[in-house]
């Protein structure tokens, strides 16, 4: 049996679980909690119980595929989490929906994280599936331009200005001032 090591990277550890199935177990350690954290604020806790657990599922099964060039595997994660959102469009709509008449703005848990209510869930709910992904994946997955720009498979400079005109279009909703942030940059 295979046993997980701090200096292996992703890639290593993805490329290992081809012959060894149990590789892919420090993938799934490094990774599940920040997959998770970014479902739940999008669908809730149970739902993205679900959704982690499938999106590393669908990693596992398309490992083979999986470009040992890149030696973090959390935006091609992210990538695949996304991709399962999509699948629960309609419900994400309804729920938003329901947190705008609800409260007044991000409500932070430490057993859930992120939470979105009123004001907030009204002007994401305004945006296109890919432009709430993009906006939620860099601030609360935290991935940079360059692994945003690899999970969606987009030239960073198309990340950027993305970014850029969802922040324009979110600070117009929302009547925010320049000076509002969003994932330690201005939103």
């Amino acid at each position: 049996m295979w046993e997980t090591r701090v200096s292996v990277n992703d890639a290593e550890a993805i490329e290992r679980s081809l012959s060894d199935g149990v590789a892919f177990a420090g993938v799934f350690d490094r990774h599940y909690s920040a997959i998770h954290r970014f479902l739940s604020g999008r669908v809730g806790p149970d739902l993205a119980d679900d959704l982690s657990s499938e999106t590393f599922a669908v990693a596992f099964r398309r490992r083979a595929t999986y470009n040992l060039l890149r030696e973090d595997a959390r935006p091609w994660l992210f990538g695949i989490a996304a991709n399962l959102l999509r699948d629960h469009r309609r419900s994400e709509e309804r729920r938003l929906r329901a947190y705008s008449r609800a409260g007044t703005g991000l409500v932070e848990s430490e057993e859930v994280g992120p939470r979105l209510e009123g004001p907030v869930a009204l002007a994401l709910l305004a945006l296109s599936v890919e432009e709430r992904n993009l906006i939620l994946l860099y601030a609360w997955g935290e991935l940079s331009y360059e692994q945003l720009a690899e999970a969606f498979s987009l030239p960073v400079g198309t990340v950027r200005s993305r970014l850029f005109r969802i922040r324009d279009k979110l600070r117009a909703r929302l009547a925010l001032p320049e000076a509002a942030v969003v994932g330690g940059e201005p939103l």
